[in-house]
């Protein structure tokens, strides 16, 4: 399978969970990925692993300079940069009157402003390459109701409304951007945020009767990053097993 042969992509927040399985699926299909994160040791350990196809750079999302270093560095070692997957998110946990500024102001630091960034600094080098493609990664949670996630909420839905918009501003340059918006995924995140056995127990309230894999997700961002997408931009992709549209309060 090299569908992605001569293709440089990046993707944030890649060294763990779903970022983890886009990485290595892209280099399975033959793409050139630079990968970042902020956990140094895991990522340049996939780095080794994965060969000469790969490189891992440190990052802070909502800093950006960062991106702008990022950019320069991926031309520099592939030449060029055809795609972006804006992956790297944090859950923001709290009801609505419980929440603080300074805590919502860091999630929406690095799952809104992060994207956003990485959009800004990305779009010349897709020009410069004559085109390309953008996957942002929103949440179940940004188009339905999620209790005790009012601010990640949210930041996913901003998510969506600006991938509309970079999808129209950008569509004569020949870059798409579209959406993949996961339900449940069976990463460390669900663990980190609901507690041990939170995807187990999450499978029993989605209508295809499992919580979701990271691989689901990466297939999904693979598939609008290759020319098989060539059509479609300004998309919402949903990867849930059914959660948005169930018609019964059995999975609500």
């Amino acid at each position: 399978m090299n569908e992605m042969q001569g293709d440089v992509i990046i993707i944030t927040g890649g060294t763990r969970g779903q970022g983890e399985a886009e990485v290595r699926l892209l280099v399975a299909a033959g793409a050139q990925v630079v990968f970042t994160g902020r956990d140094e040791a895991d990522g340049q350990r996939l780095a080794d692993e994965l060969g000469q196809q790969v490189r891992f750079r440190r990052q802070d999302v909502g800093v950006e300079a960062d991106w702008a270093e990022l950019v320069a560095y991926t031309e520099a070692e592939f030449g060029k940069i055809t795609g972006l997957v804006n992956n790297a998110g944090v859950t923001i946990t709290g009801l609505v009157t419980e929440v603080d500024a300074e805590t919502v102001m860091a999630g929406l630091r690095i799952n809104q402003l992060g994207q956003l960034l990485g959009m800004k600094h990305v779009v010349p080098a897709l020009r410069r390459n004559g085109g390309g493609s953008i996957v942002n990664i929103g949440s179940e949670a940004g188009v339905r109701g999620a209790p005790g996630a009012i601010a990640y909420s949210g930041s996913k839905a901003a998510v969506a409304a600006m991938t509309r918009t970079a999808a129209a501003e950008l569509a004569s340059d020949g870059i798409r951007v579209n959406i993949v918006i996961p339900g449940p995924i069976d990463t460390p995140m669900i663990e980190n945020a609901a507690g041990a056995g939170a995807a187990a127990k999450m499978g029993a309230i989605v209508p295809l009767g499992r919580v979701g894999q990271p691989e689901d997700v990466a297939h999904a961002v693979i598939f609008l990053l290759s020319q098989k997408a060539s059509f479609i931009t300004g998309a919402e992709l949903v990867v849930d097993g059914g959660r948005t549209v169930a018609p019964s309060s059995k999975f609500s």
